[in-house]
């Protein structure tokens, strides 16, 4: 599960993330971080057995979590299919299809922006 993660800093150097990896046995990947002395947040993936067991355990500790389907979106009837975004992908989640349209993969991607800030339509959506 990819999801948002945002925490107040009250809680910026507690081992939490630690605790939930050890004691559920997930897998935590952060995709993104961005923490400031006001709080921050992540956009993190989370799996597992025990993963929603994990996920409520989080939350019982002050840390939001709110699950996303989607990073970015492209707007079909916006985006040319120029290819622009292919090459700035860093980990290849956007790739030409066989009909030369542009598809971005939910999955792989994680949300750097790159992709939305070079598109010359604007017709990627970052979702934050």
């Amino acid at each position: 599960m990819k999801a948002w993660l945002r925490f107040l800093p009250s809680i910026i150097g507690k081992a939490i993330i630690s605790e939930a990896i050890k004691r559920y046995d997930i897998e935590f990947n952060i995709l993104r971080a961005h923490i400031t002395p006001s709080g921050g947040k992540m956009l993190v993936e989370i799996s597992g057995p025990e993963e929603k067991e994990s996920i409520k355990f989080i939350e019982e500790q002050d840390i939001e979590i709110n699950p996303i389907i989607s990073v970015v979106k492209k707007d079909k009837d916006k985006c040319i299919d120029c290819g622009a975004c292919i090459s700035l992908c860093p980990v290849k989640a956007i790739k030409m299809e066989e009909d030369w349209t542009v598809e971005i993969d939910d999955q792989i991607c994680i949300g750097c922006g790159f992709c939305a800030k070079s598109c010359p339509t604007k017709s990627i959506i970052l979702f934050e």
